[in-house]
């Protein structure tokens, strides 16, 4: 199914918009900390990472603990989120344990039409069906197929990695990285995640940034603007940042309504990701709350035809 739509759809998309298909999962920035001349493991890293950013959590211009920041270095380009959550590191575990709990997450964002998964001796694999903030089936979307593999689950560190070797346009190398890691006031996680642009994704970004991307802006600051007020950077390190802080939101989603009966977590969920994106409107708003809840269901249950082997319905 994903290699047939791959073939039909990929060449048609509407280019300026693979933009949408191409940010949606990018970012990564090391603060400056050496982690391989130090030979620091993971877990010590996240920790040296989390000193250094403590006050940026505790003292920001949003007044959540949560600190952003992207690159865009040579063909790559980057962006993480660092937040500290009061749920313990178990839960974090818990929820997103399997490929299928990622789609869960994922599939809460605007641009994903879709996420099925593959979870056996042989395979362990998800794939997101990228697509238009409006509501697509998945056979108009962009499939993304990542390998999914747990690098660490300890007491109290947590490390999961999602990896695409391809992407639209000829961009490559995508990633997604989650550890987590127990502090003394809570768990701080860290999404971050990566990806290789190319020549025709650097023209559609330029075309994106001068149209349906112009004005907006991200999280990370800049220095200030004439009357003292943070000023937020744009263009594509903006366009990265949204994303990613979109990725984070669907996580705090997701363990804001872990406790309730399987069968209300989709309903609940997508509620409460809009409702924690109004808290950034400035940055995330892109549709009004009934569109997007109106859309997400009509996903859901195309995902749920998609995953089963079915044809979705129109």
């Amino acid at each position: 199914m994903t290699k047939r739509i791959n073939r039909r759809f990929a060449g048609s998309f509407p280019t300026p918009l693979r933009l949408g298909l191409i940010a949606l999962l990018v970012g990564l920035s090391l603060l400056g900390v050496d982690r391989s001349a130090h030979a620091l493991s993971p877990q010590e890293a996240l920790l040296a990472d989390y000193r250094l950013i403590r006050p940026k959590l505790l003292h920001n211009s949003f007044g959540v603990p949560v600190y952003v920041q992207s690159r865009e270095q040579d063909d790559v380009l980057t962006a993480e989120i660092y937040g500290r959550v009061d749920y313990p590191l178990q839960r974090i575990k818990a929820a997103l344990a399997e490929p299928a709990d990622w789609c869960d997450l994922l599939a809460l964002n605007i641009n994903v039409k879709a996420c099925v998964h593959e979870n056996n001796a042989e395979r362990r694999w998800l794939t997101l069906y990228m697509g238009r903030k409006f509501y697509q089936p998945p056979e108009k979307a962009y499939p993304l197929r990542y390998r999914f593999q747990t690098d660490a689950a300890t007491a109290d560190y947590f490390e999961e990695t999602l990896f695409a070797a391809d992407g639209p346009l000829g961009t490559a190398d995508y990633r997604i990285a989650l550890q987590a890691i127990t502090i003394p006031d809570g768990t701080l996680i860290h999404i971050r995640s990566a990806y290789r642009s190319s020549t025709a994704s650097r023209v559609a970004t330029k075309v994106y940034l001068a149209t349906l991307g112009s004005g907006k802006i991200g999280f990370s600051t800049d220095g200030v603007d004439s009357d003292g007020k943070p000023k937020y950077v744009e263009g594509v390190r903006g366009t990265i940042e949204r994303n990613a802080m979109r990725h984070y939101l669907a996580l705090q989603a997701v363990l804001e309504t872990w406790e309730m009966p399987a069968e209300a977590r989709f309903e609940a969920r997508i509620k409460r990701w809009f409702t924690l994106t109004e808290r950034y409107h400035s940055q995330l708003y892109e549709m009004a709350r009934n569109e997007y809840l109106d859309a997400k269901r009509r996903e859901r249950r195309s995902q749920q035809y998609l995953q089963d082997g079915q044809a979705t319905p129109q």
